[in-house]
């Protein structure tokens, strides 16, 4: 009967650690991206997008 060797921990912890990142990332993309939106049109898009939250509550 063979054995099965355990697996070591560097492992579990790299590919957590890329998924964290990437996390980070797409959170950091968002966030770019709602300052490029805000840089370019302005009070604007919070005023329209207040507005539809509002409405779609009711």
């Amino acid at each position: 009967m063979a054995e099965v060797e355990p697996r070591s921990g560097s492992e579990d912890g790299s590919s957590s650690r890329t998924g964290i990142l990437l996390l980070c990332g797409g959170a950091f993309a968002l966030l770019l991206t709602g300052l490029l939106l805000w840089w370019r049109e302005g009070s604007r898009l919070f005023t329209d997008g207040l507005i539809a939250a509002i409405v779609a509550c009711f």
